[in-house]
């Protein structure tokens, strides 16, 4: 059993590097070789859920605490505009720092992936992504417009740690 938890801290310790310098700026992300635009639903309020979402995510993955309150105050009013309940929103645009918000990102994240699959996309794909370390080792999900991982669990200090689990098509 201490072989797998040592197996457990290596993996970790070699699969998510210090990336502290880096900075996700908006949330569409520009790679060298191609640029990424966020996916695009038939159904206008699922682009307003999906974009409010992004904003959210991207201000988590920034560490900065004012925008990611911005960006779940407006994703729970695109959420209502949609019809959609959910109550981990509430309480994310209730929670006061980062780390709180950060602790309902999972939960929030799996609902809306299962919301998304049940509307038709008519272009780009949405990228169901997982950190095995997140949640205090419990692995934590999230949703992109990209392939490339950027960690919103662990903002600057881990940002490329995690994979994508899933495409959205």
């Amino acid at each position: 059993m201490m072989g797998v938890a040592f197996l457990s801290l290596v993996y970790g310790a070699t699969a998510c590097t210090n990336n502290a310098d880096k900075k996700v700026e908006t949330t569409e992300v520009k790679a060298e070789t191609k640029q990424t635009v966020n996916p695009k639903f038939e159904d206008v309020k699922m682009n307003e859920v999906y974009k409010h979402y992004i904003h959210l995510k991207t201000a988590l993955v920034n560490d900065d605490a004012k925008e990611a309150d911005a960006g779940a105050k407006m994703l729970e009013k695109a959420l209502i505009d949609a019809g959609i309940s959910y109550s981990s929103v509430p309480d994310m645009v209730k929670a006061i720092d980062v780390k709180a918000k950060r602790v309902q990102l999972d939960k929030l994240s799996i609902q809306l992936a299962l919301i998304f699959k049940k509307y038709k996309l008519e272009s780009g794909i949405v990228y169901k992504q997982y950190c095995p370390m997140a949640n205090d080792g419990n692995g934590g999900s999230w949703l992109a417009s990209e392939s490339q991982i950027n960690n919103p669990y662990y903002g600057a200090s881990m940002l490329t740690c995690g994979s994508v689990e899933e495409e959205i098509k």
